[in-house]
């Protein structure tokens, strides 16, 4: 965000407080970075216990997708406009982190392991091309870093989401204990409240708009 000389009371006169108040506004990134890698280390390695006890991939997809959206948002480009909305901030950060508080345990759904196991993993696989797609336009909170059209962004306007929500199911039925439901769907509902906060940010640049004109579905075509 930028700020003109009129409207700021005070005049930095030096390079070196600059760099140094650069450096101090980094902090709130930097710190979600070390949340954001300290909560998935937990995830892993709760789903990696799990594995050594019971010989199976539990939570691969999920953990693989996390840790993707991790590496692209430390990868990230500054925002043209980030969104101030403690609505915003509160929404991204259960959406962002909540799934990372679900747990392996109970039994596949049907006993339908391996199925379960694919479903996370291609949730991860097209999340992969959504993210790359985006490059350096990745981030977590509502923002804007500039406006993608192409690609899986052509069929719906967050389809990064939508493999989110095919990871989660797929852990969810591999996993199907209360807490996982308690977690999955309250990090969805916050998910929901991301999008809407997300759209409020984007549709002030004229090109969104357009491209909220013509990409009709949100999340799940036909659907949302």
């Amino acid at each position: 965000m930028e700020y003109s000389k009129a409207a700021s009371p005070l005049t930095i006169k030096s390079d070196g407080l600059a760099a140094a108040a650069r450096r101090l506004m980094s902090w709130p990134s930097w710190l979600v970075g070390v949340v954001l890698a300290l909560t998935w280390g937990s995830f892993a390695i709760a789903n990696f216990l799990s594995w050594r006890h019971t010989h199976r991939p539990t939570g691969l997809g999920a953990s693989l997708i996390e840790l993707t959206a991790a590496v692209f948002f430390i990868l990230r480009r500054p925002a043209r406009v980030t969104s101030s909305s403690y609505l915003a901030w509160a929404a991204t950060a259960v959406a962002s982190f909540g799934m990372l508080a679900a747990r392996p345990g109970g039994e596949p759904i049907a006993g339908l392991e391996s199925p379960w196991a694919v479903l996370q993993l291609l949730g991860w696989g097209l999340a992969v091309v959504c993210i790359s797609t985006l490059g350096r336009s990745f981030g977590l909170v509502a923002a804007n870093r500039g406006i993608v059209t192409r690609g899986p962004y052509r069929l719906v306007r967050h389809p990064i989401y939508s493999c989110y929500l095919l990871t989660q199911a797929g852990y969810l039925l591999e996993n199907p204990t209360t807490r996982n439901v308690v977690v999955i769907f309250a990090t969805l509902a916050f998910q929901l409240v991301r999008i809407r906060t997300e759209e409020e940010c984007l549709v002030q640049d004229p090109d969104y708009a357009v491209y909220r004109g013509r990409v009709r579905w949100r999340l799940i075509p036909r659907i949302y």
